[in-house]
């Protein structure tokens, strides 16, 4: 393979979900170049706990005794693919087309909502010069049951496989005489494929495959799988279902229902704009069922992100409530506050399924937005006043202290963590280094804190109002005193933040305040001060704020996280843990960013075409890298190519956001 297609291959993917944190995620142009592609990922404890068990379909065709592999074709620059990916985001399934031999074949994949079954279709559409009868469709699929983390060589003697007969489809239909059962068996998994065509079973390891992606991040790069044998058939199309459970219904059952529910969710959301249609089922992606819960959560980002507090909170206004669905975006709500320990709502959900993590300092004070922005949407005061009481307890944790050194300070401004911890959103430590220290008084902690406040007084007053009095006994009188000092806190706070925080000589905010030293590190996360609903920042200062960012964060594809001058800009994220992660949060762009840089922008200067103009100018990436989706990040360097994690919740959301609130 050339360096030219592995850059071309590396550049375009797609991306199906499930709903349970299971996914198939592969190159449009077939072969696997990351660990983490594969056709059939499964979570065995919803969202987590994720097996990569199908590696690829091994599309085939054969010319009477002559077989034509396509991606060993497309790897050695002999023929094309071609692909409808606009058709895939509005009608909810997988369409790609591919020319091999002068013959054009089609493949076509989606899960069944809200169950782990994946419907695939392989068809034969054009012969060329080709006799019909001389064309045989042929799948050499291969397996490899491992942790989607890992790379693991397989060992044949540890799989196993039954042909079945004796099993029913969802709806108690005995199998068809041409129907075929295969159960296949490793390390505890099990996986079972349903197909029409004919299977001649022989296990045989596979050559050893190469990740170039893992090569260039420092990981091994390096795996073999087992092809299961062959599937074939002389009727130009061969139809499989793969699933965990030995529960099947036919590939057209599945993409229908697939379609009808990516165009109800299209019609839901209500807009117009193509881009905006693109995003709404690439935010669908994003939202997923919690089995420890019940409830709906949010995967960060695909392939490699679990449920993530932080992300859920700022990531649920764009994925749930702009898009109309409000009932999963109390889910998530409550589903957070259920793990809220001390005051603080989970950091992260490890995918191994160990407890959840809280080295958050900003995870909690997000969850009070989303769940102001789900009342303004809602006015649901029932919903609210069934969780005031935890958001009274969290207010009470922060002001007279907390887990990570979390504490409301005599000044009323909130200091949290220490010189070894990484609280805030730019929370990278590798091999002990804390690579961007912020603890102390950072910017937008406080400027979460204050609307935080904000936030718990507006409520409690919805809750004593006319209509909301009904709900007034669900607290004591005690709570509503600390209601009532709450709200005489904000002044308070308010007061201190713009006494301390204002660089009036350089014209912008410290980043932080640590041991009552202002640290003038110029960083983006000033622009939170203007953005928020309830902003800290006087009005008179927002346009020197919303400039300054402008002049020396803002890209065309998110905010760099440090100024191109600073001796510790880095503009290129690459290479290995060690030198990413010194990248993540010096230089790197973040698209997410772009969401509360616009909201500032416009309350600051009411420029709706500029901004609508800006939005216009991420069309480009959207179709680049998981194509219909926002990736993590990007390099501060132009081109600014897309880098992290592929397919990210925040980066969607917020431009969602930020378009439906314009």
């Amino acid at each position: 393979m050339t360096e030219k297609s592995i850059n071309q291959i590396m550049n375009r993917e797609y991306l199906v979900t499930n709903g349970f944190g299971g996914y198939s995620f592969k190159s449009i142009y077939g072969p696997n170049v990351r660990k983490y592609h594969g056709e059939y990922i499964a979570s065995f404890n919803p969202p987590i706990e994720r097996w990569h068990l199908v590696s690829d379909l091994g599309i085939a065709i054969m010319i009477k005794d002559q077989v034509y592999s396509l991606y060993e074709s497309i790897e050695k620059g002999k023929e094309s693919i071609e692909s409808s990916f606009y058709d895939m985001h509005q009608e909810g399934t997988l369409t790609q087309i591919f020319k091999l031999q002068g013959m054009t074949l089609q493949k076509k994949i989606a899960y069944l909502p809200e169950s782990q079954m994946m419907g695939v279709q392989i068809s034969l559409l054009e012969w060329g010069d080709h006799e019909p009868d001389d064309v045989q469709i042929l799948l050499r699929p291969s397996v490899n049951f491992r942790d989607h983390h890992e790379t693991i060589p397989v060992k044949r003697e540890d799989y196993q496989y039954v042909i079945r007969r004796d099993i029913n489809r969802f709806d108690d239909k005995a199998l068809g005489e041409d129907e075929t059962v295969i159960e296949v068996e490793a390390s505890g998994k099990t996986c079972y494929w349903w197909t029409d065509a004919d299977f001649e079973a022989n296990l045989t390891l596979a050559s050893d495959t190469l990740y170039p992606i893992e090569t260039e991040r420092g990981y091994p790069d390096e795996e073999n799988s087992l092809v299961m044998g062959s599937i074939m058939t002389k009727k130009h199309q061969i139809n499989l279902v793969i699933n965990i459970e030995a529960l099947f219904e036919k590939p057209e059952t599945i993409f229908e229902a697939a379609e009808q529910t990516a165009r109800g969710l299209v019609q839901q959301a209500g807009f117009k704009d193509d881009l905006l249609n693109q995003l709404v089922l690439a935010s669908d992606q994003f939202i997923v069922n919690r089995a420890s819960t019940g409830l709906k959560t949010v995967i960060a980002g695909y392939p490699w992100f679990t449920d993530w507090g932080r992300d859920t909170m700022i990531a649920l206004e764009g994925l749930t409530l702009t898009t109309k669905r409000y009932e999963d975006a109390f889910e998530m709500i409550k589903g957070f506050i259920y793990y809220m320990n001390q005051g603080i709502i989970p950091n992260n959900f490890p995918d191994q399924g160990q407890k959840p993590m809280y080295n958050t300092s900003d995870g909690t004070l997000w969850l009070f937005n989303a769940i102001y922005a789900y009342y303004e949407r809602t006015q649901d005061l029932q919903g609210i006043a069934s969780i005031y009481s935890k958001l009274l307890e969290s207010i009470d944790y922060h002001m007279k202290g907390t887990i990570n050194d979390i504490y409301m300070d005599q000044d009323g401004l909130l200091s949290t963590g220490n010189p070894s911890t990484q609280l805030t959103w730019m929370d990278v430590k590798v091999n002990g280094w804390v690579v961007t220290p912020r603890h102390g008084k950072a910017v937008e902690i406080n400027a979460l804190w204050y609307n935080a406040l904000s936030i718990t007084a507006v409520l409690g007053h919805a809750l004593k109002s006319k209509e909301g009095g009904k709900w007034a006994d669900t607290l004591t009188q005690e709570q509503w005193q600390d209601v009532d000092a709450i709200e005489a806190l904000c002044p308070k706070v308010k007061k201190a933040f713009n006494e301390r925080f204002i660089n009036r000589k350089a014209g912008r905010l410290y980043d932080l305040i640590i041991e009552d030293q202002p640290v003038d590190i110029p960083r983006p996360n000033m622009i939170f001060a203007v953005s928020l609903p309830f902003a800290v920042l006087n009005e008179s200062d927002w346009q020197r704020v919303v400039d300054y960012v402008t002049d020396h964060f803002k890209t065309p594809v998110g905010l760099r996280t440090l100024e191109v001058t600073d001796e510790n800009y880095h503009g290129i994220y690459t290479g290995d843990l060690l030198s990413r992660d010194g990248a993540y949060h010096r230089g790197t762009v973040w698209g997410w960013l772009m969401g509360p840089y616009l909201q500032a922008h416009y309350k600051t200067y009411h420029d709706k075409a500029t901004i609508l103009k800006w939005i216009e100018d991420l069309r480009p990436s959207i179709q680049k890298g998981v194509v219909g989706s926002i990736s993590e990040v990007f390099d501060g360097d132009a081109p600014h190519q897309q880098r992290g994690c592929p397919a990210q919740a925040w980066s969607v959301a917020e431009i969602i956001r930020v378009y439906e609130w314009l």
